[in-house]
């Protein structure tokens, strides 16, 4: 008995110790990535928001977004294979080879490209993160875009109406070397806004098992109509909660609106 009750002991301090340390990998996860909005108050030509809401103490999804020049602004939400820790690391590993790349100034498939080829090497588990990348001129509107097998995004317009961009750029980063991108583009107008997300959101379930899906998301944004980046992330965020009706959250859900403002809006400044 005494046996026993010190090995329950041991098991106990064991799993606290490990719990404390997932919740401080957590918030070293959480801090690496942008978390203040508005980031660039004194940038008036979009506004953006993201967030992310881990399955696991951590997870495999990131969003990023930073300037690489004057008026192009970078941003990104890509989704690694698998969950919990080996996703984490991937994760991280991930993200800072993409911006290392994306600051040097290079076109969107240069940098897909040539983060595959380095996600690749020394890559044994055969890791691999799906990945949507753009680049903003947040004076014209032009966006230039690759799609590394992730979900489409949907651009939505003032008027209520909206589009998903389906086409693909190219495979997922880190299953295989050489491969080329296809680099897509786009002209956002004043009062665009482009929501980007991970499979999370349409793979989210409820108590009966189904999938809250495509459709859903699709009518949940056309209620959007006039909000900003931030309400129409809660709002995407609370119509999946009330769908799920308490069941468990099985997969990490990531999104990310930009609205792209324009001269137009902002009276020609």
């Amino acid at each position: 008995n005494n046996t026993v009750d010190a090995l329950k002991h041991y098991i106990d301090e064991a799993a606290a110790r490990i719990d404390q340390e997932l919740e401080f990998a957590r918030e070293i996860q959480y801090s690496s990535l942008p978390s203040i909005f508005p980031p660039f108050p004194q940038r008036k030509e979009f506004d953006i928001y993201a967030s992310m809401d881990t399955a696991k103490e951590v997870g495999g999804d990131f969003y990023d977004f930073y300037f690489v020049g004057t008026d192009r602004l970078a941003f990104i939400v890509a989704d690694v294979s698998g969950k919990g820790i080996p996703a984490a690391m991937f994760m991280m590993r991930a993200r800072a080879v993409i911006k290392a790349l994306a600051e040097t100034g290079a076109s969107v498939d240069e940098i897909a490209r040539d983060a595959n080829d380095t996600l690749c090497q020394g890559n044994e588990r055969g890791m691999f993160v799906t990945l949507w990348l753009g680049i903003l001129d947040i004076k014209t509107g032009e966006l230039d875009y690759v799609n590394g097998g992730h979900t489409p995004p949907r651009l939505l317009h003032p008027d209520g109406t909206g589009e998903w961009l389906k086409k693909k750029s190219g495979i997922m980063l880190g299953s295989m070397e050489e491969i080329p991108y296809k680099p897509r583009s786009c002209k956002m107008a004043p009062g665009d806004v482009i929501y980007l997300y991970t499979d999370g959101v349409p793979e989210g379930n409820n108590q009966a098992g189904e999938f809250y899906g495509d459709e859903r998301l699709e009518a949940v944004l056309g209620s959007c109509q006039g909000m900003d980046p931030v309400a129409m992330c809660l709002k995407v965020r609370e119509d999946l909660e009330a769908f799920a009706q308490g069941a468990e959250q099985f997969d990490d859900i990531t999104m990310l609106a930009l609205r792209f403002n324009g001269a137009e809006i902002l009276g020609g400044v």
